[in-house]
């Protein structure tokens, strides 16, 4: 019995890779098998290509104005979109972006395509620290994304708000660069 017990728990800690059709098992924590893994780097690789391409020509462009417009006018709550569109906040936000070097503060890559200036304590948890530069800094696209959507998990919970008014920048570099592994 204790033999089945720990076939089972090794069987738990393996799964199937991701790549479509294939049944190969591989360790949690690992998408792909070795095989599939090179074909999957060179799939976003190539995916990467397209958006850069596409973002330079006059349709890629459009697309992307009309998706701002739309986020801002249907999805971002209207006091936040009336701020991210005063003088004050273009002023320091681009002074952040220089401070910063245009370098994403978490995985250091540059920071050319989305200026991404995020305030540390999100603006709705501590609207009196909107300016300051202390509670700013750059993100990339992607390290964005992960500390909006660990944000978004955070705020649910019953003491959400006042968690994320006390997170400190150190503690959001561990937690966003954790989820790179």
């Amino acid at each position: 019995m204790e033999k089945n017990k720990k076939e089972a728990h090794v069987m738990t800690m393996m799964k199937h890779c991701n790549w479509g059709g294939c049944n190969k098992v591989v360790p949690r924590g690992q998408s792909f098998c070795d095989k599939h893994e090179a074909m999957n780097e060179q799939r976003k690789a190539n995916y990467k290509a397209s958006l850069d391409q596409r973002s330079q020509t006059v349709a890629g462009k459009q697309v992307r104005s009309d998706h701002q417009a739309y986020y801002n006018h249907v999805r971002r709550d209207k006091e936040a979109n009336t701020f991210y569109h005063t003088k004050q906040w273009q002023n320091v936000r681009y002074y952040v972006y220089a401070r910063d070097m245009a370098t994403c503060q978490v995985c250091g890559n540059a920071v050319t395509d989305r200026k991404i200036v995020d305030h540390i304590h999100p603006l709705k948890v501590s609207g009196e620290e909107r300016l300051s530069q202390d509670n700013l800094w750059t993100l990339c696209y992607r390290c964005h994304n992960i500390k909006t959507n660990l944000e978004m998990k955070i705020a649910a919970k019953d003491n959400g708000n006042a968690l994320l008014k006390h997170a400190k920048r150190e503690w959001w570099q561990k937690i966003i660069s954790e989820r790179f592994k």
